[in-house]
């Protein structure tokens, strides 16, 4: 009995985890390496925290998002934004040192991926801008 509750239990963690996480095709052109899991998108950036940081914050501009807080840290930036609906966006940028930059979002409360998948798409519209070209 005590085996079959187990089994029952570690199936029951399998299904959630799988159903959690999923690995996208590329929304933005030069990103790499996306995936969305448990209301965080991630991707990697072929640039470095600098310019990572100009594209945010213009994106952020563009959005007309309402900036609440920006951390500055050695090696990774967390932003805290509103938008018009006073839904919350966090947006963490971290240095991998190999001059690329690894971006987190989450849209909300639990996250939105279709929300995360357009807000990546338009820091990557403005790393092009700044002469980043497609991969």
């Amino acid at each position: 009995m005590k085996k079959m509750l187990f089994l029952l239990v570690v199936a029951a963690l399998m299904l959630t985890a799988t159903s959690c996480s999923t690995t996208t095709k590329s929304a933005a052109q030069s990103t790499t390496a996306e995936n969305y899991r448990f209301g965080v998108y991630t991707a990697v950036i072929p640039c470095n925290l600098f310019d990572a940081d100009k594209a945010v914050r213009a994106m952020g501009k563009r959005a007309k998002f309402l900036e609440m807080a920006r951390r500055n840290k050695y090696n990774h930036i967390e932003y805290l934004y509103r938008d018009f609906y006073d839904n919350k966006l966090s947006i963490t940028l971290w240095d991998t040192g190999d001059g690329s930059t690894k971006i987190q979002i989450k849209v909300g409360k639990l996250g939105d991926k279709a929300s995360s998948e357009e807000i990546l798409v338009a820091i990557d519209e403005e790393l092009r801008v700044d002469g980043y070209p497609a991969q």
